[in-house]
């Protein structure tokens, strides 16, 4: 926004960039949460009242002594460090973007749990990056759920329709985060190397451009099923490199393979300090160009600094797995892609009588936030019926 100054007869228009209300302005949330230890179940009626809500400022030491921490949002999660009070520390400071929503749950004894969030992209999506938990004995999932069922609020009214998280198969924060409704849409496995493999550049991949931004979309749009692309809802926007928010020091990139005027196949690295990481898509009809357009890329990255590299195949794409397999990649570890919605479809009212000889439009579909009306056990999940 542009605030006018004046200084005796001069006068200036300074421009001061705009803060995000995000939920480091909205009202905590009061629970008590049931305690379960690891070996045994605790007496009926034993509970810890917690105060779910946004960091502040008193809680940056309580928050530095926890020592359980569990990056998410992986390989990215690590490939950097995710500080939470590092975190916070931005987060708390005036006139910054408020893009790294952190919440806390603190008891009458300190922060007991913490989860971390990125907003990005041009719809302002949230996706979970890490979780925290000092509980001593006792199982963090409670307090991690009433984390998640605060964020998913927090999220709805700030305008944002989707949060995402990936977790890996058989971590404690998965059931947490299904009890809020988090639902998986897509299964991924992450392949590993030590150093980048030692190739050749392919004949045909060539350096992404700003002008291929259009058609790596409809390479998307053909490749990828439909049911993840309902989920994602990703433009032509996602595909451009000037474009992706990446924490400092990290870089992007992006090579591509043609045929004739489309794009049949395509990868994109985001290269970090210490590893980098690689997504691709290739056409259904065009699976012989991976091999080249992979080559090409441990080529160029083989020229840098020595570093990890993870590649994420999908669970659409394990025909693949035996091309990963011959440049010396192995199985890292298997995850789930979940996806929460904070507003649901209703239909509109149908008119059944109209006066006019004119043609009355189908009812288009509205949204509402779920989270202001559902079940006891899932206020964020339940979908409204007809009005």
């Amino acid at each position: 926004m542009n605030v006018r100054a004046r200084f005796g007869v001069w006068q200036f228009d300074i421009n001061v960039p705009q803060v995000m209300h995000m939920t480091a302005f909205r009202p905590g949330n009061r629970a008590n949460v049931p305690l379960r230890q690891a070996t045994r179940q605790e007496p009926p009626g034993s509970q810890l009242p917690i105060d779910v809500r946004a960091v502040k400022v008193r809680d940056l030491f309580s928050l530095s002594t926890i020592g359980e921490r569990y990056p998410l949002d992986l390989p990215n999660g690590e490939c950097f460090e995710i500080d939470p009070v590092r975190i916070a520390t931005k987060q708390l400071m005036p006139m910054l973007r408020h893009d790294r929503p952190l919440l806390v749950a603190r008891s009458d004894r300190g922060i007991v749990a913490y989860a971390t969030f990125a907003v990005i992209g041009p719809d302002q999506r949230w996706v979970l990056q890490g979780v925290g938990s000092r509980t001593g004995i006792y199982e963090p999932e409670p307090i991690w759920e009433e984390l998640f069922r605060y964020a998913v609020i927090s999220a709805g009214l700030d305008g944002t329709k989707r949060l995402f998280a990936r977790m890996p198969v058989g971590t404690s924060v998965l059931a947490a985060a299904r009890k809020v409704g988090f639902a998986p849409y897509v299964s991924e496995s992450i392949w590993a190397a030590s150093l980048v493999p030692v190739t050749r550049p392919g004949r045909y991949a060539r350096r992404q451009q700003q002008a291929d931004v259009w058609s790596i979309h409809q390479l998307y749009m053909s490749a990828v099923p439909r049911q993840v692309q309902y989920a994602e809802a990703v433009t032509s926007h996602s595909w451009d490199l000037n474009a992706q928010q990446l924490p400092n020091g990290a870089s992007c990139r992006g090579w591509l393979v043609e045929d004739g005027h489309m794009v049949c196949a395509y990868a994109r690295v985001i290269s970090y300090p210490r590893a980098h990481t690689i997504e691709f898509l290739v056409d259904p009809d065009h699976r012989e160009v991976l091999g080249d357009l992979l080559s090409t890329v441990f080529a160029e990255l083989g020229r840098l600094s020595a570093r990890r590299i993870y590649v994420t195949l999908r669970g659409y794409q394990g025909e693949s797995a035996a091309m990963l397999e011959q440049f010396g990649l192995v199985p890292h570890l298997e995850q789930d892609v979940h996806i929460k919605y904070t507003t649901a479809p209703v239909k509109a009212p149908m008119v059944t009588v109209s006066p006019f000889a004119t043609d009355v439009k189908e009812p288009s579909a509205k949204r509402v936030p779920t989270f202001l009306h559902g079940s006891h056990s899932d206020p964020t999940s339940e979908t409204l019926g007809s009005s």
